[in-house]
Parts: C-alpha cells; structure tokens; sequence
C-alpha cells in the first residue's frame, strides 16, 4: 500500500464553496471562480437526463475582463470523455457572474468523477483555464456498488524519526515552526507530532477529506485545534497529516474524526487518543503505610514512564490540620529519575489516627527544565510495623500504584491534585 504523508499544520479545508485552479505557472490577471455546482437530479438513474447547473465568476479582484470561449463538463482523466460542451458563452467584467447549465445522460450506473473546465481569454490575449471536480453516482450509492470502509488511525512521532520525504518539506507552522522557537537546541525532542492517517478499505475515492482534533478531557484552549485538510484517498490508499500536540503540557485525551465524501454522500470516521507529553513525568508505585511508636511511615517508589529524565525530585509530606510531617524524614530527596526507572523513597508523619483519613503526599520536580507539583492523597489505612495489621482488625493494607499524574488512578478513592509550579516560588 503506498503511503503518501503530508505535513499539513495550516487550517487548509477545501469545502464544496468556490475554486479557482489555473492551470499556467503565473497567476493570471483574470481570477475566475466556479462555484455553486448543483447536479439534478442527485442521484440520476441510467440514461434519464442529468443537469449540472453552475456560476462562473470573474471576480472583482481581477485586473481584466474576460470572454468565455468554452465550457465543458468532462471526465477528470487528462484524457477522457466530453459530456457536455457549450461555447461563445460571452463576457465577463470583473466582478461579473454568470450562471449556467450542462446535460447530458449515463447509460450505465456507477460513480462519474467528472469536471467543469471554464477556458476563458483576458483583454491581453492570454488564455485562463479553471476547472472544478464534479462527482455523479448513477443508480444510487447501492447501484455503484460502493462500499465505506474508511479508518483513521493516530500515534505519536517523533520530528527526528521522520524519513527524509517528510523532514525536507518546507511547510510553515506559525512563529514557532515545527521544533518551537528554536531557541533551545534540544527543542526537537520536546516538540511532540501525532501522525493521523487516514486509509481507505473500500471502494470508492474518498475526497474533501479533513480530519478535525478537538480534546475529549484536559486542558481548555483558548480556540479549537484546526481542522487539518488531506488529499483524496484512493481505495487501498492511505494519506497522513501530523497534529501539533506542542500545545498540551499534561496527559490529554484527544479526539481526531475524519470527514470525507463518498459519491455524493457525507461520512464520517472518528478515534480517540490518549496523548502523553513528550517529557518525563513521576507517579507513586508499590507504595505502603505502616505505623510504629505513633509515627506512620509511608515507603514505595518514584517512577518515571515518561519519555525524558526528571530531576530534582522530592517526595513530602503535606501538611493538614490531621496530618504533619515529622522527624526522620519530613521529606525524602529523590534527585534523578531516569524515564522508565525509579527511585524508592520513604517519608514520616505524625497523623490523628481518630479523624484522618487521607495522607496527602507531594512530589516536586524538574521536566524538561520546567518545574511541577503533584499531590496525591493517600488513604489513611497503616499496618502497625510489630503487628502488620492495623491493631484492631479495622484497616486494610495499602499496596497501591498511586498515578500522580492527570489521568485515573487504580488506587481506588486516591485523588490527585496538580499545578505546574510557579518559577517566582509560591
């Protein structure tokens, strides 16, 4: 299956509205626009008369006027049939329009990817030609046998791994381009692309394709991710477009859905994504509560599944009007986490065994230069250390992988509260 990628950041959505595709290298000055293409009946059946009503425009923007010498509605091969034809059709001014219509009839049912080619000659002499893409299904979507079966699939990249097709396209992303404000030189492995590709299992070209981010649970933006448009997908073809994720600093679940045209009808397919910063990160495992002389001790491991190093870690306890930290260890230095290692810690607290009932734990820490604060409450269920239970039968013992991240934790009614911290101090 070939696989043709694109790198499209822009909101470049090519709708049903007007196009204007000249066909010479220069950009004329004539600009003349087909739009409003309208095919009667929709869905014609074989041989009865189709009409593909239209306007040209030559629009105001245009330094010249215009004669229209022909117009003909054609099979969109660069060799293929004319079905309709009409010429003398007359002048345009600029800002001028003019509607008009072609007939013609199908013997057989199927999908029809046709044109309307307008050839029109400017007050210098120079010939214009635009063109607009028309598809007819004949008999009916059933009759043309076409069968939807169009995926989208999205993963993370990283802007290094990207083969050299890909790498060397000169596509502009705003000010902060593909790696960021190239200001810091290990930008590119801070800068996170998810790659949405769309594949076509089915019959029929899938065309106008956009596929439309937007975020299912996480941060608020301040306007909706663009909508990212992709060239038509062939049947058993599959183009990419790549999503810019610089924008989400914390686990994010996004959604991407693909919009596309089969015949003459609308659909959709749709996929969510679990979004993960590329950067590393610290969550609580293997983590146990024990009591001893009135001091609760609470040990378990500072791991990183993040995809950078973190440093300057420190677990704590938070203090609250039940629980305080105390002497040995108020606070445990972690220091340096590699991604997808870990560090064990152990920190102490005195706590009001008759009312508390949570043991919060803090975690601060460096990613990416950028410091954070992570908080999670820990239920108040210690083990006595001479016993190993909880002295009266009432607790339960604590094993649990506290996430201190954003998303859901499996350490049952264990809540998680965070912020990035501020580099002023607070």
């Amino acid at each position: 299956m070939a696989h043709r990628r694109t790198l499209l950041f822009a909101v470049v959505l090519v709708a049903l509205g007007a196009i204007a595709v000249p066909v010479v290298a220069d950009v004329p000055d004539a600009r003349l626009v087909v739009s409003d293409v309208e095919v009667t009946p929709e869905a014609p059946e074989p041989g009865n008369t189709t009409s593909v009503e239209f306007t040209v425009e030559n629009s105001a923007g245009s330094a010249t006027g215009v004669d229209i010498e022909a117009i003909e509605l054609r099979e969109r091969a660069r060799v293929g049939e004319t079905h309709a034809a009409a010429g003398n059709v007359g002048s345009l001014s600029a800002g001028d329009d003019v509607t008009l219509s072609l007939s013609t009839a199908f013997e057989e049912a199927g999908v029809h990817d046709l044109e309307l080619a307008v050839t029109a000659v400017d007050e210098a002499g120079a010939e214009v030609t635009v063109t607009r893409p028309v598809t007819i299904v004949v008999g009916g979507v059933d009759a043309a046998g076409i069968t939807d079966d169009v995926q989208i699939d999205v993963q993370e990249v990283d802007p290094a791994e990207l083969d050299d097709e890909e790498d060397d396209l000169d596509v502009d992303l705003g000010a902060d381009g593909i790696l960021g404000d190239g200001d810091d030189e290990d930008e590119e492995s801070r800068t996170s692309l998810i790659r949405v590709e769309v594949t076509n299992f089915g019959t029929a070209t899938a065309r106008e394709v956009a596929v439309t981010p937007a975020v299912e649970d996480g941060p608020e933006l301040a306007e909706p991710p663009a909508r990212l448009a992709l060239p038509d997908v062939q049947p058993g073809d599959a183009e990419s477009v790549f999503f810019n994720a610089a924008a989400f600093d914390e686990p994010t679940t996004l959604s991407f859905e693909a919009g596309y045209t089969l015949g003459t009808e609308r659909e959709t397919s749709e996929t969510t994504f679990e979004y993960r910063p590329n950067r590393g990160e610290v969550i609580l495992t293997d983590v146990d509560m024990t009591s001893e002389d009135g001091t609760v001790t609470v040990t378990g491991n500072a791991a990183n599944p993040g995809l950078g190093e973190i440093n300057g870690a420190v677990v704590a306890v938070e203090e609250t009007e039940t629980v305080s930290p105390t002497y040995p260890a108020r606070e445990y230095f972690v220091g340096t986490v590699p991604e997808s290692e870990f560090v064990r810690f152990d920190v102490t607290a005195d706590v009001d065994h008759d009312n508390a009932t949570t043991v919060p734990i803090t975690v601060t820490y460096l990613a990416d230069g950028e410091p954070y604060e992570r908080t999670v409450e820990l239920p108040y269920e210690p083990r006595t250390a001479d016993r190993g239970d909880s002295g009266g039968g009432d607790g339960v013992p604590l094993s649990v992988a506290a996430a201190v991240a954003g998303s859901a934790l499996v350490a049952g009614s264990v809540a998680v509260g965070w912020r990035r911290r501020s580099r002023a101090g607070d």
